[in-house]
């Protein structure tokens, strides 16, 4: 979907990109820990990929 969005932006065609940048997005949760988690989880999910 998203891909498909881009390629829209890059014809000139933003109007659905708008309407997706006004949605509002929660924050990772983890307070103080935000930052590890978020790596850790990022470094998991390339491992992921790589395997498979």
């Amino acid at each position: 979907m998203y891909g498909k969005l881009m390629a829209e932006c890059i014809k000139g065609q933003a109007e659905r990109f708008d309407l997706l940048a006004r949605v509002k997005h929660l924050p990772f949760p983890g307070g103080v820990a935000r930052t590890p988690m978020l790596v850790a989880a990022m470094l998991f999910y390339r491992i992921r990929d790589a395997l498979s």
